[in-house]
């Protein structure tokens, strides 16, 4: 069933692509978001693929978010997600250990506000807020992003707050256990030639239970965009540098973190 779903998505993207001609939202990075928005009228279909692998025991997660972006005018568009998971990790039976795998399904919905422009102001400045419901928790999440194109380099940071509701039982009681996630990006890009860069990228994450720090760490990798009319492609690999908080033997934190993300993100304007 799992699979239907992502090859249905898959599909239907493909038959976009095929549908409609445009000019796409010019986005190189993956994890760091720009502060460029659609112009009124204008729709985007954006699937994310993120493989997230390496914890204490074995671990691979895929999350699969399918968005679909409508300019509204006035420098603010919306966007609607679908999105899967799925996660195999090791699990203790007695004294022998196995694997088991689970699957999320939720829904996300965005909304983007452009308040200065990268190029013709001396920064470029988006607010940022977007809502997720899911099977298992619910979201809330802020972001102020801020952004600079200087000649063939592109600079962008991204500060974040997210709080999400997961219901959990204690003594036979419900509960709703809330965690807060701040996370900081700062990203380059550098132009090679018309369409194609090469990016960095630096992820620093932070989680807050009941306002304690309990966990934290940096990642940071490599990547490159390339855009070509109405289509767009990114890709960036994001290995754990270090952690500052919850630490394993590894030196990095392998309980709430994985070792290295790799993500995939590509597009069609139409």
């Amino acid at each position: 069933m799992y699979t239907k779903t992502f090859r249905f998505q898959f599909v239907l993207f493909s038959f976009l692509c095929l549908a409609f001609v445009s000019n796409a939202q010019d986005r190189i990075f993956t994890y760091t978001y720009q502060s460029n928005v659609l112009n009124k009228g204008q729709r985007e279909i954006e699937v994310w693929n993120t493989l997230r692998q390496g914890k204490q025991d074995f671990f691979s997660r895929l999350d699969n978010r399918t968005e679909y972006e409508v300019g509204l005018g006035g420098n603010l568009q919306t966007s609607f997600y679908l999105n899967l998971t799925t996660k195999t990790k090791t699990v203790m039976e007695g004294a022998q250990k196995s694997t088991e795998t689970n699957y999320e399904i939720g829904f996300s919905n965005e909304w983007k506000l452009k308040l200065l422009d990268q190029v013709a102001n001396p920064l470029g400045l988006a607010l940022y807020g977007e809502y997720g419901i899911s099977s298992n928790e619910y979201e809330l999440e802020g972001k102020i992003i801020i952004d600079k194109k200087i000649n063939n380099l592109t600079i962008a940071g991204n500060a974040t707050y997210e709080a999400e509701f997961a219901p959990t039982y204690v003594n036979n009681q419900l509960n709703w256990e809330k965690e807060g996630k701040v996370d900081y990006n700062l990203a380059f890009g550098y132009a090679l030639s018309h369409g194609f860069h090469i990016t960095q990228e630096n992820n620093f994450k932070n989680v807050y239970v009941e306002k304690e720090l309990e966990h934290s760490a940096l990642y940071s990798g490599l990547g490159f965009s390339y855009v070509r009319d109405n289509f767009w492609v990114n890709f960036t690999a994001m290995p754990q540098i270090k952690s500052f908080k919850g630490a394993t033997n590894s030196k990095l934190n392998l309980n709430e973190y994985e070792k290295v993300q790799f993500r995939l993100l590509f597009s069609y304007a139409f």
